[in-house]
């Protein structure tokens, strides 16, 4: 289950997970097309883990037959950490809005748990903010943070890929 600390209202959300899997996995989990196509919405992904570097994620052929194009997020890399931390100026294709902040925070315990919280800050973005804090309505797309990380728990802890119709 995920926490989710703030409201779809506001500008900041704050989503927070726990995953039986190292830092070191989950990173690898954000940050490759071997995970990214196998939890949340799917994809490809283009990264270029470095200061600036690009971080693309790209559509889904079911997404494409849903009339998007080629691109579902286009970001770049404002801070980089790994396998702690990833600060993305991060952007919606689909909504005519300038880019938001995301913030990746990858923290292992001792028990080998790994807390990752995800800070997304979208203070000129209402359109974005509604679609990615997630309305409940994920057979319709609408899972947004909460059901991508249930997801990558999900993927992480079992090997599978969480299954619910059109998401």
């Amino acid at each position: 289950m995920t926490e989710t600390t703030a409201p779809a209202t506001t500008t900041t959300q704050v989503h927070g997970i726990y995953i039986d899997a190292p830092a070191e996995k989950v990173w690898e989990a954000l940050t490759s097309s071997e995970y990214t196509n196998r939890y949340g919405y799917g994809g490809d992904l283009e990264f270029e883990p470095r200061v600036g570097g690009i971080y693309r994620h790209l559509t889904t052929e079911a997404m494409r037959q849903m009339g998007m194009g080629d691109v579902a997020v286009e970001a770049t890399v404002v801070e980089i950490e790994p396998p702690h931390r990833l600060v993305l100026d991060w952007r919606a294709v689909w909504h005519d809005e300038p880019a938001s902040r995301l913030t990746y925070e990858i923290a292992q315990g001792p028990s080998g748990l790994t807390r990752v919280t995800l800070t997304h800050e979208l203070p000129e973005s209402p359109g974005t903010a509604k679609d990615v804090a997630g309305n409940g309505d994920v057979e319709n797309g609408g899972g947004g943070w909460p059901w991508e990380l249930a997801s990558l728990k999900t993927l992480l802890e079992t090997g599978r890929t969480m299954t619910t119709a059109g998401a």
